[in-house]
């Protein structure tokens, strides 16, 4: 049962620009995506980071206010 779609010599079919640009827009929301998401890593990664440090500098003043109170 194979059916082909009549198409007039020079014409373009309406189903495949639709098929092409469902396609073409898929492909270029999938590539936003991944670069989204690889964004967003490197943003949590260095957010995280900078939490780390400010936890460590803080410690650090604590150890050292102890350490002068002491003495």
């Amino acid at each position: 049962m194979n059916t082909s779609i009549q198409v007039e010599p020079g014409a373009t079919p309406a189903f495949g620009n639709f098929y092409v640009v469902s396609w073409s827009l898929l492909n270029l929301i999938l590539i936003i995506a991944i670069a989204l998401s690889i964004i967003r890593y490197f943003k949590q990664k260095k957010d995280f980071r900078r939490q780390l440090l400010n936890r460590l500098d803080t410690i650090i003043s604590l150890i050292q206010h102890q350490k002068t109170d002491n003495d």
